[in-house]
């Protein structure tokens, strides 16, 4: 399948946005179970395992990153950029929602949220309402998941599937 898409495409967890949405939670998950994380994200292990095998699994192998050195060290950096670009980010993120509660602010709005967990990881106080959009099969996979396994939102979540291209 082409990770382009088209205006009728088809395409599930472990393709396409699917895909996408699996490899920055392996990313997440990788950094989390590093000796020194940048971030914590429990559930982001839990979501790439679920959704079968990809591509998502060489970001997981620590031992790519060996290979890669041995072969070609500029790809080695790029693939190692790759993965601490999403620790990063993550980090940015929950920073910015850190002080947009301290600010007073109780609405949040993530736009593309992906397989983010910001929603059941994060200490939010209790009238905050978390808004999350992005495909309805991506929210519906994350939210089966974690309750399947007993995983509940730590705040008020409101899921707002669409389909972003419209």
């Amino acid at each position: 399948m082409s990770s382009l898409r088209t205006h009728d495409d088809t395409w599930d967890i472990a393709t396409s946005v699917g895909s996408t949405a699996v490899m920055v939670a392996a990313a997440r998950a990788v950094e989390s179970d590093s000796p020194e994380p940048l971030i914590s994200d429990p559930y982001a292990r839990l979501l790439v395992a679920e959704a079968g095998t990809g591509v998502w699994e060489t970001l997981l192998d620590d031992s790519l990153s060996d290979k890669l050195d041995a072969v070609d060290p500029e790809i080695a950096a790029v693939y190692h950029h790759m993965r601490n670009y999403q620790a990063v980010r993550t980090h940015f993120f929950d920073a910015y929602f850190a002080a947009a509660i301290d600010a007073g602010i109780r609405q949040m709005v993530i736009l593309a949220s992906g397989l983010d967990s910001r929603a059941y990881r994060l200490d939010w106080p209790g009238d905050t309402t978390v808004y999350e959009i992005d495909q309805p099969k991506v929210l519906a996979y994350k939210e089966a998941t974690l309750a399947a396994h007993d995983v509940t939102p730590s705040v008020r979540r409101r899921a707002v599937p669409i389909e972003l291209r419209q």
